[in-house]
């Protein structure tokens, strides 16, 4: 399963187009299989293809979708039927297993500030993977994230048996995490023009 921490891709991906950076806004002529990016400043930013190449063997089942919202409870409701509607596009497609699109699975959860980072995106992170993991429910974890506090939540993971992908934009990135996990995948030519 993936777990994907939308509030720091977003942040990041912010930052990234505060420095300059030229956010992808139509297929790529060069890489067909990458999309558009679908942005909602301060609210969430995807491809379909953030967890294409995260993976082998394994076949993806689910792509849960964190983050936080300052707004209103409608409008966190709102916001979560917008992520819903986002799809993943696995990289497989072959006779055995074809290519199928996922939905994203969004968990909002309300935060007083606007400019505040609230922790409650990275706790259920980690309730939920320690949990999945713990019931032995997966065989690898794909987590979209560059924060650094998930580090001992990919420590656990790996002790436990479980493979660990990381994807992340290369802005804020801990380099423990590019390092520290079965495999690591840069997202910044998935987001950006290059």
């Amino acid at each position: 399963m993936a777990f994907v921490d939308g509030e720091n891709l977003t942040t990041r991906f912010q930052d990234m187009v505060n420095e300059g950076r030229k956010p992808r806004t139509s297929p790529s002529p060069q890489w067909e299989f990458l999309p558009e990016t679908e942005y909602q400043e301060n609210k969430y930013v995807w491809s379909p293809a953030t967890v294409r190449n995260l993976f082998s063997d394994e076949s993806l089942l689910r792509v849960h979708f964190y983050t936080t919202f300052p707004g209103p409870p409608n409008e966190a409701d709102a916001l979560s039927e917008e992520i819903a509607r986002l799809v993943a596009q696995p990289l497989r497609d072959n006779d055995i297993y074809p290519a199928v699109q996922l939905r994203l699975i969004p968990r909002v959860f309300q935060k007083q500030k606007r400019n505040t980072k609230a922790k409650s995106v990275d706790i259920n992170i980690c309730v939920d993977v320690m949990e999945y993991t713990g019931r032995n429910s997966l065989d690898a974890v794909y987590l979209v994230t560059g924060d650094i506090d998930y580090a001992p939540l990919i420590e656990a993971v790996m002790r436990a048996g479980k493979r660990v992908y990381v994807a992340a934009l290369s802005s804020g990135l801990a380099t423990r995490l590019r390092y520290g996990t079965d495999r690591f995948i840069d997202l910044d030519k998935t987001y950006f023009e290059q």
